[in-house]
């Protein structure tokens, strides 16, 4: 059984029920892996009993704060007896960590605690490997060097955009899976950069008609209008709707 544990469904700015990016997904065949880690990622991570250092895998949608802030701490962690750590994410992944846990001008303590020989880098862009027992599409986004991921494992399809605006490369992953992950920043009468609104979400949702659809990364403005957005995608879809809060579980 696959299950998704919410530990982050809003953005930046905390609200009492949302912060920022970070989804645990628990299989049986793979084991534990996070699709990001933005700030509070760990402690929610404590508050439901998983150890940091049973995460087998990291996917990194793209290098922002809220859905980066506590990768480090989580390599730190392994320091203290946890191994090595699969690492994925676009271009530039490699740079920042190597950045962060190697230049003595800044973190130097880490280098020195042997942090940079704790982690297994990938970088990717466009394409598709296997990661243990999970098959790993992805592909890139419009979002400041964004990818989205399409994980296959457990005979089930998970897609997971990141953050982005409406993008062709995300429907050619998305079509056909049974779970549609998908960010919904604003409403489309207060949309501020490269997000998707809740118009754009209803269009994505009705050409991929997921079996399930998830929508996270809500700012405020967005959180304001989660009824009328449920009942559009209800519309849109023939599928099941979720807008869930931090620790929410869904079974998939």
């Amino acid at each position: 059984m696959l299950r998704l544990i919410i530990l982050g469904s809003g953005s930046i700015i905390p609200t009492p029920s949302r912060f920022s990016s970070g989804i645990l997904v628990d299989s049986e065949e793979f084991g534990k892996l996070l699709l990001d880690a933005g700030p509070g990622t760990i402690e929610k991570l404590r508050r439901i009993n998983v150890n940091p250092n049973e995460i087998n895998a990291v996917l990194i949608t793209h290098l922002h704060i809220d859905h980066v802030s506590d990768l480090l701490p989580l390599i730190k962690i392994r320091a203290y007896g946890g191994g090595r750590l699969k690492i994925c994410g676009p271009p530039g992944l490699r740079g920042f960590l190597d950045l962060m846990l190697r230049d003595h001008r800044l973190f130097g303590y880490l280098f020195r605690l042997g942090c940079a020989d704790l982690v297994d880098i990938r970088e990717f862009w466009r394409g598709s490997t296997q990661l243990d027992q999970m098959t790993l599409h992805f592909t890139n986004v419009e979002h400041f060097n964004g990818i989205a991921y399409r994980l296959e494992l457990e005979g089930r399809s998970i897609v997971y955009s990141g953050d982005a605006i409406p993008d062709p490369n995300l429907i050619k992953l998305a079509r056909g899976c049974d779970v549609l992950i998908h960010e919904c920043s604003f409403p489309a009468e207060r949309l501020v950069g490269k997000h998707t609104s809740d118009k754009d979400l209803m269009k994505i949702a009705a050409e991929v008609n997921p079996e399930i659809l998830i929508v996270v990364h809500l700012y405020p403005e967005m959180e304001e209008k989660v009824e009328e957005l449920v009942n559009g995608l209800r519309k849109a879809i023939t599928g099941k709707v979720y807008v869930p809060k931090d620790m929410d579980v869904i079974e998939v």
